[in-house]
């Protein structure tokens, strides 16, 4: 009987060995294939180590590409080190981008998809340049990730609705003497449909079979009901508990409602502006204060600067409210570079160079961008990683009663 069960786990041991060391396989086609310069003629695999870094930017991510022939074809053909149960992105950038990380949230009008690799994998797909998830049709794929496929469908009406609205704005931008309360209203449209939208899926990811499916389903859906994020943590941790996805969701879950929590103090941080001169936290006593981290390199950072955080300086910067912009670039080029090509003047905006290790990063835990803390006249967290018409409401609600 020991010999029996000797040879079994042998066995077993080898056939994992041998599902840990196959490679995964990747083939795409981009139809129709665009021939102009406008795009890297490259599509980038990026891993996601964390449920923080779904939708975060950077090269660091990037472990494979691919080059996209004459045909329109790509294949990763050998994409070796996949632990089973991986979330990985595929993205096609700019030809004026530097690196192969880079998202962009634009309606239907996108440049990544996600995937869901364990070893040996097989993924095969269509899909085109400019719309490289919204065009997405699969060829062959495996359970997990046609599960995968339909929620990320789900979105598609709505993204229909923002493509709609964002060409609507863009026209707008262009005539001169638009009234700045009508792009407002237009951003206010596209936040309402990505709230809404979050909404509905909430029963989705409830019920959704698969956990990992359901997991990428809460963290592109996120819902900051306490009680909710409790009973999907609950469940995440009896089905997947050695997931370090799910792990790391415990860890997320134990931040936003433990960590630095809404009536806390703020920690006070002092960091240097473009002149070198220091400005700290304990210094803006007696203002409403929005800390905003962000970086240059992350796009959803700068939409929300253009679009939401700008207009809220030209609205009440001269009165008792401070934008304190906390750039995380380790480049003094690239963050000032940055600065003049979005035309964010504020004095508020600073950076210590020291990336996502300084000591404000570190003191407000911020792991990922954008990340937005409100504080109000005694340094008191009143809110937290607000976005879009969100923000601009819980703002006009304590400014212009004033």
């Amino acid at each position: 009987m020991n010999l029996l069960r000797l040879i079994i786990s042998i066995s077993l041991l080898l056939q994992y060995t041998a599902s840990v060391a196959a490679p995964c396989n990747i083939r795409g086609r981009i139809i129709p294939k665009v021939s102009d310069t406008e795009w890297t003629q490259k599509v980038y695999l990026s891993r996601m180590e964390s449920v923080s870094d779904f939708f975060r930017c950077s090269p660091s991510l990037v472990v494979d590409s691919a080059v996209i022939r004459k045909d329109g074809s790509f294949e990763f053909r050998s994409v070796k080190g996949i632990e089973p149960n991986t979330f990985c992105r595929l993205e096609v950038v700019p030809k004026d981008y530097k690196g192969g990380s880079m998202l962009n949230f634009a309606g239907i009008d996108d440049n990544y998809a996600f995937l869901l690799l364990s070893p040996g994998s097989q993924i095969s797909f269509t899909t085109e340049l400019a719309h490289f998830n919204y065009a997405f049709k699969p060829v062959k794929l495996d359970k997990a990730n046609l599960a995968l496929r339909k929620v990320v469908q789900m979105a598609w009406p709505a993204d229909k609705a923002i493509a709609v609205i964002i060409a609507r704005r863009k026209k707008l931008e262009d005539v001169p003497g638009t009234p700045p309360d009508t792009l407002k209203n237009l951003r206010a449209e596209v936040s309402e449909l990505i709230n809404k939208h979050a909404v509905e899926m909430l029963p989705v990811i409830d019920t959704l079979s698969n956990p990992y499916v359901s997991l990428f389903t809460f963290i592109t859906n996120f819902s900051d009901d306490s009680l909710f994020c409790l009973k999907m943590n609950s469940r995440y941790q009896r089905e997947i508990p050695k997931s370090k996805y799910a792990g790391q969701f415990l860890d997320m879950i134990y931040d936003m409602l433990y960590t630095l929590p809404v009536g806390s103090k703020a920690p006070d941080v002092s960091l240097p502006d473009s002149s070198g001169k220091i400005i700290s936290t304990a210094g803006l006593r007696g203002k409403y204060v929005i800390i905003d981290f962000w970086g240059s390199w992350c796009h959803p950072c700068r939409m929300e600067n253009q679009q939401v955080i700008k207009p809220l300086y030209g609205k009440y910067g001269s009165r008792n409210f401070y934008i304190l912009s906390i750039s995380l670039d380790t480049d003094r080029d690239t963050w000032l570079g940055a600065l003049r090509k979005d035309e964010l003047s504020w004095p508020g905006e600073v950076c210590d160079l020291k990336g996502i290790k300084s000591p404000a990063a570190l003191a407000y835990k911020v792991t990922d961008l954008p990340v937005v803390y409100v504080l109000d006249t005694s340094g008191t967290i009143i809110a937290k990683n607000l976005r879009g018409k969100q923000l601009d409401d819980f703002i006009a609600a304590r400014m212009d009663k004033k």
